[in-house]
């Protein structure tokens, strides 16, 4: 069917159904996946001295002297875990 311009098919209602279930869990798992990504690649500030053992006073002065990138975003403040793990990796001492 044509009107003026504009092409209309006609779906069964099962058919558009299942299309729109389909949408919702590809909306759901996308959403997901980024809230699993965020996690896994950043670190919320208010976790990072329980992570290193060390106070939230030793943590601000980790940021106030740039020893840790972080990123900021109005009051909130997210660290890269590849910057931790560079951190922790710089001050790992070995037995040798």
């Amino acid at each position: 069917m044509q009107t003026e311009g504009i092409n209309l098919s006609v779906i069964p209602q099962e058919e558009l159904t299942l299309i729109k279930q389909g949408l919702l869990e590809i909306k759901e798992a996308l959403s997901k996946k980024t809230e699993e990504e965020l996690s896994a690649s950043y670190i919320e500030s208010k976790l990072v001295p329980k992570l290193l053992g060390i106070s939230q006073k030793t943590w601000q002065t980790y940021r106030d002297r740039r020893t840790i990138p972080f990123i900021q975003f109005g009051s909130k403040i997210w660290v890269k875990r590849k910057d931790i793990d560079s951190f922790l990796n710089s001050h790992y001492i070995s037995n040798k």
